[in-house]
């Protein structure tokens, strides 16, 4: 359904124009993404490597890394899924709930 409201978000715009808004969106996305990653290698670099006494990690920083990268994906997933259900509740939207408490998520 997202798919279809984009489409009528869009109708009476160009190919061009929307052609246009989808490599922005693109690029944006793929922004996002690499910020997220970096922001994920910084966060459990700094939480789990404790210093450079050999090339590869050693078993506890290992453990600890696959661990923090684990909890930074599930959180960022859960975000994701609030942000889109409170995307999808929004008054305005086709769709969305209205009255009291709407957009609010356990409404």
């Amino acid at each position: 359904t997202v798919k279809m409201d984009m489409n009528a978000m869009l109708q009476g715009v160009s190919e061009g124009e929307k052609q246009k808004l989808m490599v922005m969106l693109e690029e944006m996305q793929m922004k996002e993404q690499v910020t997220m990653y970096n922001s994920l290698v910084e966060r459990c670099f700094a939480n789990c490597v404790n210093g450079f006494r050999q090339k590869t990690l050693d078993e506890k920083e290992d453990k600890c890394v696959k661990r923090c990268t684990m909890k930074f994906i599930k959180a960022s997933a859960r975000a994701g899924q609030t942000f889109q259900q409170v995307g999808m509740q929004m008054p305005g939207q086709p769709g969305a709930a209205t009255g009291p408490g709407a957009g609010i998520p356990g409404q």
